[in-house]
């Protein structure tokens, strides 16, 4: 009895030393990415990329990215996808219940004990109207390739135009966004939960990889990743 107890313990010795050895060294790689980073943003995507995806919400989100973009003749458009737009709108709902029919479950007084009424009835109206102008976005937002054009929303629901043969870099951030970099200085992020998902992701490789083999003609396709 007493050796299955050594045995035991040794084996739950060695997992836990093994576990406590692979949080390290995910730590260590963490910092070492976030070091080389260069800008803000990378540095923040790097250290957020340490924590692992929700997978039941990435699979929410998704759900309508298999849908084809809408064509016209030339013209690709991508937008939201039905699972990020019912997600927003569940959300807010919750908020809604909670701030209003039900506020004892969100306990925002007791988080802001030194507030009165009236201030947290504006901080949840606040976190209500942020949730609204989500969903109206989400729900106007469109990304359009159109020959060389690439033509995206702005948080204004403004139209704004980049030209695709100037597209240099595509990197993926934690948060759901697509970075795009083009060698006049210019950055955009698109959604990545967008309908026609795969088509998108194509139509872009594509203009990345036309660009690279102008300017760098001998550079082997194999190196040309679109997506870092």
């Amino acid at each position: 009895m007493s050796d299955n107890s050594f045995v035991v313990g040794l084996l739950a010795a060695m997992l836990a030393f093994l576990f406590i050895g692979w949080r390290v060294r995910a730590v260590f790689r963490t910092y070492l990415k976030v070091r080389r980073a260069k800008g803000l943003g990378d540095k923040l995507d790097a250290a957020v990329g340490h924590f692992p995806k929700d997978i039941v919400q990435e699979a929410m989100f998704r759900a309508g990215s298999e849908r084809p973009a809408q064509q016209s003749l030339t013209r690709l458009t991508f937008r939201t996808t039905p699972g990020v737009i019912l997600v927003t709108l569940l959300c807010l709902i919750a908020l809604f219940y909670i701030g209003f029919v039900r506020p004892e479950l969100g306990q925002l007084e007791e988080i802001l004990p030194a507030q009165d009424p009236e201030t947290i009835v504006w901080i949840k109206l606040g976190i209500m109207a942020l949730v609204v102008y989500t969903l109206i976005f989400n729900l106007a937002n469109s990304i359009t390739i159109d020959g060389t054009d690439l033509i995206t929303t702005g948080p204004l629901f403004q139209r704004r135009y980049h030209d695709l043969t100037k597209l240099n870099r595509i990197s993926l951030r934690q948060n759901g966004n697509y970075v795009l970099r083009f060698s006049d200085g210019k950055t955009v992020r698109i959604l990545k939960y967008v309908t026609g998902h795969d088509e998108l992701i194509r139509a872009l490789e594509n203009a990345l990889a036309t660009n690279q083999e102008r300017t760098c003609p001998n550079s082997p396709k194999s190196k040309r990743s679109a997506v870092v």
